[in-house]
């Protein structure tokens, strides 16, 4: 039986938490056998509802089923939170909620910087940013700076687009026109997932890309932009 929007959007967030808090807190509350499994489902469930092809399923499966090799469960977190993101994002556009679909936006584009940050080895800049002592923008400009002078190409604009995303949402204006939302809204989309595919890019740059395949992951957030 297929599974609604709703109940699967809770289901993926309830388990992407569970499993960072698993990866990356001190005293993980869930049962990393149950979580897997719940996990394997929902990958199953979206690329289903998402038509994906099998892409989302495919490479989750893969993940879980190196669960425990270095770097599996941090590509399962990333694989799960930025593809089931975006196409939240998409259908709340759709459904003419466009303020959370750039809130989305901006939680997604937020969790790929990190993943560069820590993969560049410059996470000190992410601390300090959640610790409020700079503002996004500034975060950003850091770690522009960083891999740039790792000789890493095209970083201005991964800046910029980042910068632009996190302002689609936190100066969002819900007295504009109702086109203009529309507009916005797609556009906070479709350049979150070129933050997404760029944050790829460059941590293959790094010698440290996500364990997820490349090409499949640049086809769902392609397909998944379309359908915005």
């Amino acid at each position: 039986m297929a599974v609604g929007f709703a109940v699967l959007d809770k289901r993926v967030n309830k388990d992407t938490e569970a499993l960072h808090d698993h990866l990356w807190h001190a005293q993980p509350k869930a049962d990393p056998t149950r979580l897997l499994s719940s996990l394997r489902r929902d990958a199953e469930d979206a690329d289903r509802l998402l038509r994906l092809g099998g892409k989302l399923r495919k490479n989750a499966e893969g993940l879980i089923d190196r669960s425990g090799t270095p770097g599996a469960g941090e590509s399962l977190f990333e694989l799960m939170e930025h593809t089931w993101g975006l196409a939240a994002a998409t259908v709340l556009a759709r459904r003419a909620e466009y303020q959370r679909a750039a809130e989305r936006c901006k939680n997604v584009i937020a969790s790929a910087s990190i993943g560069v940050c820590a993969n560049a080895g410059c996470f000190e800049y992410v601390e300090e940013w959640e610790a409020g002592k700079v503002d996004f923008e500034a975060y950003t400009g850091k770690l522009a700076d960083f891999l740039e002078a790792k000789g890493i190409s095209g970083v201005g604009q991964f800046k910029r687009v980042l910068n632009a995303v996190w302002d689609f949402s936190t100066t969002w204006d819900a007295g504009a026109p109702r086109k203009q939302q529309v507009m916005a809204a797609r556009a906070a989309i479709a350049n979150a997932g070129w933050c997404l595919l760029a944050s790829v890019a460059i941590r293959a740059s790094l010698g440290s890309p996500p364990r997820f395949s490349p090409k499949d992951f640049e086809d769902m957030i392609a397909r998944i932009v379309a359908s915005r």
